[in-house]
């Protein structure tokens, strides 16, 4: 009797409830070009809508493939994780939600080469897209433009910023996994926090899967506030096992505290939060509000103030990025919240305090944390208001010749943004020589030039029987200047100074702010 080799890679799916989405996720991970053995592991929870007898099909069609954890009854979600991890045979753990998807064929790849070449790392993530609902809607990327190649244990225990179905980690890290952590919401928190304990979380800055915002999904069906205080619970589970990181776990605490005070609170959307925070640390993320950290420039702090208040009457608007507690009501202003962390330095600032008694009153004060609300100041009419352009991107539908292939990345179709720094990125790939520069020519005037000359690792593989060389450019246009409808052509510019259009993009009216 034969046995089939020991995955290297076991794909873990928790589902329950994910009739629309599942069959998705399982494609994105059968789909998976790898060059080495991998196994899928499904824990499908009882749904009640179709997900298991669809999770049944995949299984009974892929047997050397998948495999599927059904129990009888429901498990909750914390179990039939813990059950799917247990049956599990690979050397590293790649995981996936049944209502998320992998966008990438090269994704478990990737990571196993990432890991394989970092011995020090025992997990490693990327970036993911981020979509809306059923119809995939794109919206951006989860993760900001990281320049770290891997991140310390400082850095995820103040947030996670890992979204779940980038992760991949050693499988022995299981093992280190306390008894409460299938109890925790945050189960894939508490991973990469014991996998950042043993070495670097390392980063791959590429976008290979996608994260679904939905209102059956696990975080986002929940209310902002229900969010915060299921992070106070899980730090006050981590306290007593990490003695040597108490006091950063209890300055985040109070952050958590802080923007538990502004939902509470009711504070506006179109409203300014500050926050104080003298070590420059945290995050100043309000739930989509717009945010500011004060101070970042020691001894100019009132000044600063001054500048965030007076530009608090111009901000473009904004909107949850999650579900709130209490109403948010009113227009706007400009709330500055204290972390109790920042009180004894807040107290040594004798002109800020004065600043803040005179201008504004207090409406929160706790043990954790004081919110001043100041008014939008008199003066707010005389800020420039900073123009914005709505920029559409027309592509060509069938390239010049001259041209083996080309693609306008950014501005995001139908974005809007600022006038005076429309950034556009992209990429253009010469058929018989390379493109040395793209430009914007405006009605028969060049607006805009810069070198074709960054790497694209993305694009030498896409044409792996090409010599590719760095096809890439990234540059910021000022488009003040141009009327309302203004048409800009991109064009790529080949030896000898000959131009080929490949885009365009059409400059129309914004809102100012």
């Amino acid at each position: 009797m034969t046995t089939s080799p020991a995955p290297v890679v076991s794909a873990v799916m928790r589902t329950y409830e994910h009739a629309p989405f599942v069959a998705q996720a399982i494609e994105s991970v059968l789909i998976q070009d790898t060059g080495f053995e991998f196994e899928l592991l499904i824990g499908e929870d009882c749904s009640a809508d179709g997900t298991r007898e669809i999770v049944e099909r995949y299984a009974e069609r892929f047997p050397e493939r998948v495999r599927a954890v059904l129990p009888a009854e429901n498990l909750g979600h914390g179990e039939i994780l813990s059950r799917a991890l247990e049956a599990a045979r690979g050397r590293f753990i790649a995981y996936l939600d049944g209502d998320d998807y992998w966008t990438s064929a090269a994704k478990l790849r990737r990571q196993v080469e990432y890991l394989e070449a970092h011995e020090d790392c025992v997990s490693c993530f990327h970036d993911a897209s981020l979509v809306y609902d059923v119809a995939a809607t794109p919206s951006g990327l989860t993760t900001p433009a990281l320049a770290e190649a891997s991140f310390a244990l400082e850095d995820i225990l103040t947030e996670c910023f890992v979204p779940s179905p980038t992760m991949m980690f050693r499988r022995e890290l299981i093992a280190e996994l306390p008894e409460w952590a299938f109890d925790s919401a945050w189960i894939d928190w508490l991973i990469h926090i014991r996998c950042a304990e043993r070495g670097p979380l390392g980063y791959i800055p590429e976008p290979l899967a996608a994260y679904r915002l939905h209102d059956g999904g696990m975080f986002t069906a929940l209310d902002r506030i229900s969010q915060i205080e299921e992070d106070l619970r899980f730090y006050e589970k981590l306290l007593p096992e990490m003695p040597a990181q108490a006091e950063l776990i209890e300055r985040s605490m109070q952050f958590r505290h802080s923007q538990l005070a502004v939902e509470c609170l009711g504070v506006p959307f179109g409203a300014c939060v500050v926050l104080v925070d003298p070590r420059r640390e945290l995050k100043p993320y309000f739930n989509g509000r717009h945010a500011r950290n004060l101070p970042r420039r020691d001894g100019r702090e009132v000044t600063e103030l001054e500048m965030i208040r007076r530009a608090a009457g111009h901000l473009a608007p904004v909107r949850p990025d999650y579900r709130g507690g209490a109403e948010a009501t009113g227009e706007g202003g400009c709330f500055v919240v204290v972390p109790g962390s920042a009180r004894e330095w807040l107290r040594g600032r004798e002109g800020l305090c004065e600043y803040l008694a005179r201008e504004g009153r207090r409406v929160w004060d706790d043990e954790t944390t004081t919110v001043f609300e100041l008014p939008l100041d008199a003066e707010g009419a005389t800020v420039p208001v900073r123009q914005t352009r709505r920029v559409e991107v027309v592509r060509e539908e069938t390239l010049p010749g001259e041209l083996a292939g080309a693609n306008l990345e950014a501005p995001a179709a139908d974005a809007s943004l600022p006038a005076h720094a429309v950034t556009t990125i992209g990429w253009v790939l010469g058929r018989d020589a390379p493109v040395e520069a793209f430009e914007l020519w405006v009605a028969g005037k060049r607006l805009w030039r810069a070198p074709v000359d960054l790497p694209r690792p993305d694009i030498e593989r896409a044409f792996p029987d090409r010599e590719v060389g760095s096809p890439g450019f990234r540059t910021t246009v000022n488009a003040q200047q141009l009327p309302p409808g203004a048409a800009a052509e991109a064009v790529a510019v080949l030896p000898g100074e000959r131009r080929v259009r490949f885009a365009e993009l059409r400059f129309e009216d914004g809102s100012g702010g």
